[in-house]
């Protein structure tokens, strides 16, 4: 803390009066405050050979040799604007670091084994407040889960004001989500110079995709559909797939040409064809400015992303099954 604002910062508890000397991350706007100063420190090396998450500063390299340069770089920048690292709680040389809850090593990345555990281990929620822990647990690796949103839903519709009702349904989902995090998959680290791929895929409960490279998985997404989705034609709700998928990892893919697979054959003229809905249109509109080529995989290739899709309670199938869709794709027919 500066000086003169030190005593801005008193407060008194039953033990006496007192002041921080350091600031505290309780202050209001000190996190972000924090984080720009960080940001501004790094900026000429941020994701070079440095990434800072409020303390947490990583410095990563390819040889032992050019991370002596590194390290060497960071520790002068800090001694410089007078930031202190405090030793115990720093590790040097390691070809294998945890951060922000994961596990970083040549191979990819891993969820952290003290978070697996912890989620293994979650007693059953007994009010929101708990449940909304577990989901926020869980939530933080959903990229890793085949059909998390899917699995997840019987639990998030607990979330509604005055739902929370547990029951049988809920205890399968709960223990299928434990399950699902006892064997998350290791992701490839991305590589900018190798071509990207989308698999998607759409059925009556909901969406899946899958982002790889190489035929190795870099992230997957799943998200059920609410009543209205599960009553969209085929055509909708496999285009809705692509539109998720593409604006979910846009930050990946612009810039560059990637490949997106679908089961839809149809969707391979979706740049050529004129007589569509306005909420097509809406949905095509948000693809405009990516340089992607779609290719038809047929639904028994992929599997991946047909997986991610089709989980979902039986009564929803049996739901399905009474309801016609509102349009029909002439094409596909």
């Amino acid at each position: 803390m500066k000086s003169s604002d030190v005593e801005k910062t008193a407060f008194k508890t039953h033990q006496g009066h007192y002041e921080f000397l350091v600031m505290p991350f309780g202050l209001t706007n000190a996190p972000s405050t924090f984080q720009s100063v960080m940001n501004d420190l790094f900026r000429p090396h941020l994701r070079r050979f440095v990434l800072v998450f409020f303390d947490d500063i990583l410095v990563y390299s390819l040889d032992i040799g050019t991370h002596r340069r590194h390290l060497r770089t960071v520790l002068q920048l800090m001694k410089q604007h007078h930031f202190y690292a405090n030793a115990q709680k720093c590790s040097f040389g390691e070809d294998e670091v945890a951060y922000l809850g994961h596990r970083i090593f040549a191979a990819g990345v891993a969820a952290d084994p003290e978070k697996i555990e912890a989620m293994i281990k979650w007693p059953v929620p007994r009010s929101v407040t708990e449940l909304r822990g577990f989901l926020g647990l869980t939530g933080y690796y959903r990229r890793f889960v085949k059909n998390y949103g899917l699995i997840a839903r019987p639990l998030t519709e607990l979330l509604r004001n005055n739902g929370f009702t547990w029951s049988e349904k809920a205890t399968e989902a709960f223990q299928a989500l434990k399950a699902a995090v006892t064997t998350l998959p290791v992701l490839i680290l991305l590589d900018f110079s190798k071509p990207f791929t989308i698999e998607t895929d759409a059925s009556g409960a909901g969406i899946g995709a899958v982002l790889s490279q190489e035929r190795r998985p870099i992230a997957f997404l799943s998200q059920a559909f609410s009543s209205q989705g599960r009553v969209k034609s085929v055509y909708e709700r496999e285009l809705l797939a692509i539109v998720k998928a593409t604006t979910t990892w846009k930050h990946y893919l612009t810039g560059r040409e990637f490949i997106i697979k679908t089961d839809q054959s149809s969707l391979k003229h979706l740049l050529d064809q004129k007589a569509v809905s306005s909420v097509q249109q809406r949905w095509a509109a948000k693809l405009i400015g990516l340089n992607y080529k779609i290719e038809y995989k047929p639904g028994v290739e992929n599997r991946v992303a047909n997986a991610l899709s089709r989980r979902a309670p039986s009564e929803e199938f049996q739901q399905l099954k009474l309801t016609a869709p509102l349009s029909i794709d002439m094409e596909e027919l």
